[in-house]
């Protein structure tokens, strides 16, 4: 079972072509300024396939949110630069008793960022009727573990890179009423992303232009806590 989902994943991805363009006597200029595959280099203070670092994020946002005056509705835990497989901030969908809905984002070394308004012409936002996703319930043993099978799952000959986003969401109601048929509304869906390469296919130069390449795998979790990639 494990061989036919590894082929099954094999042809499920779609490959990004991550550009960042630099003579190749820049070589040592590109790694910097792009950051390219720090998780070969090392360096990732909070790993975003451990589960420590999804530990360390929830502790902050129960530091600093207050679940009795918001609702959390959507949620993701991002890296920061791409493919640095260091988990960099959370993304937070909230929504107050007054139906005030916005979107606030919550780094690892305790800034916060600015309040956005969040508008749908999708989604009902209902301050009343959404549950809300507690803090308390989130398990980030679960999610290294999810994360640490779906590495398992690689084609052979490729490597892992990066988790770029691990999401947890809340069904909300669509707007219009047609739109929910079939929609387990107020359930939780959870999924993430995981980056990788191909050995000894890396980059491509052309033209004196270097373009690091990865390939980019949508995973979801099943209600059970168990995984599978998207179908494409």
């Amino acid at each position: 079972q494990t061989q036919n989902t590894q082929l099954i994943l094999k042809h499920l991805i779609f490959m990004k072509r991550f550009a960042c363009f630099a003579a190749v006597a820049g070589m040592a200029a590109l790694l910097v300024s792009c950051n390219n595959v720090s998780s070969m280099l090392g360096g990732a203070k909070y790993p975003a396939d451990q589960t420590e670092s999804y530990a360390k994020a929830v502790e902050i946002l129960k530091e600093k949110i207050d679940t009795t005056k918001f609702k959390i509705f959507a949620m993701r835990f991002q890296e920061g630069e791409e493919l640095s497989n260091d988990l960099s901030s959370i993304s937070l969908d909230m929504v107050n008793a007054d139906n005030y809905a916005f979107r606030q984002a919550y780094y690892l070394d305790g800034r916060v960022g600015q309040m956005n308004d969040y508008s749908t012409s999708v989604n009902e936002i209902d301050y009343a009727k959404i549950k809300g996703i507690s803090l308390s319930a989130i398990d980030p043993a679960a999610i290294g573990r999810q994360i640490e099978e779906a590495k398992q799952l690689l084609p052979e000959g490729h490597t892992f890179q990066s988790v770029s986003v691990y999401e947890i969401s809340e069904v909300l109601p669509r707007s219009t009423g047609l739109m929910n048929r079939g929609r387990d509304i107020g359930a939780q869906e959870a999924d993430f992303k995981i980056c990788f390469t191909e050995d000894g296919k890396e980059t491509e130069t052309s033209g004196g232009q270097v373009t690091h390449l990865y390939y980019e795998a949508k995973i979801l979790v099943n209600a059970d806590g168990t995984i599978t990639p998207e179908e494409e």
